[in-house]
């Protein structure tokens, strides 16, 4: 028995009605005639291919909705990696400027403050002295702290601590070989201070992680970040040592230190003898 061929079968079978033949031709008919379309310009053409367009357009934009879907995920994921590195860029630029910005400024008035002591040095008035922040196994507090520098250093009561950043505090006890310095954070700690832009001269309170502002009305009348110094204006401190900036909310205004102890493992001490001036 021979083998009869399905293609022979299904594609030249005899007969007008072959369905196969029918879809080729009818194929055939369909491909020439939007080909004849493409090219020509008549308006029978232009209106056909408008109601083609038109009335295929949902089921294109329905097929190629999910399409569209996974190449906009994908398209965020790729930006939102790129962000994510130049965010860690920008992070680490932004680290980098504010640790310049600190130098400058600490440099700023490094030398302003040693353009003044140079003369009250020639009389002996002043000296810096750099100390050790020591472990305390007996502090039951945040706010002060042992330096390795005493009454055998020259150091007094009130000499002013600080660090590159600016004032951390004051010596409130004295040993031989030891101080002990309480913070500006204390409540007890009270700084007399003058703001550089606005020319305002007040104290400042020491209130856990913050500075109270006293003895000033007008708050709301220095500005942001404004930059606060030491004034000699309690009779025992050195004036031009940075103490903080304003910082200013909708409900208050406080200041910011610059230095925190926790920022240091080395200090200075500013070892002033205003019996001297007085004596001069």
């Amino acid at each position: 028995m021979a083998y009869k061929s399905s293609f022979t079968s299904r594609g030249f079978r005899s007969g007008l009605l072959n369905p196969y033949g029918a879809e080729i031709f009818i194929c055939i008919l369909t491909s020439v005639f939007f080909l004849i379309a493409s090219y020509n310009k008549s308006n029978f053409f232009i209106n056909f291919k408008y109601y083609v367009i038109t009335f295929s357009k949902p089921g294109l934009m329905l097929v190629a909705k999910p399409f569209d879907i996974t190449n906009n995920v994908l398209v965020f994921l790729s930006n939102f990696k790129e962000i994510k590195n130049l965010n860690i860029s920008l992070e680490a630029e932004n680290s980098e400027l504010k640790n310049k910005i600190n130098r400058n400024n600490f440099l700023e008035y490094e030398n302003l403050r040693l353009k003044k002591l140079l003369n009250i040095n020639e009389k002996n008035y002043s000296k810096k002295l750099i100390g050790r922040i020591l472990i305390d196994p007996y502090k039951n507090d945040d706010f002060s702290f042992v330096i390795d520098l005493g009454k055998k250093d020259g150091l007094k009561i009130n000499d002013i601590v600080f660090n590159e950043y600016g004032m951390i505090g004051r010596v409130l006890e004295l040993g031989d070989f030891s101080s002990k310095v309480i913070s500006l954070y204390d409540q007890d700690s009270v700084i007399p201070v003058f703001s550089m832009e606005t020319k305002q001269s007040f104290f400042v309170k020491g209130s856990d992680n913050k500075l109270l502002i006293k003895h000033f009305d007008s708050l709301f009348s220095l500005k942001h970040n404004e930059v606060l110094i030491t004034t000699k204006a309690a009779g025992y401190f050195k004036e031009g040592i940075k103490v903080g900036k304003v910082k200013k909310t909708l409900n208050e205004v406080y200041v910011e230190p610059f230095a925190k102890f926790s920022d240091t493992i080395y200090v200075y001490v500013l070892v002033f003898e205003f019996d001297k001036i007085l004596n001069f």
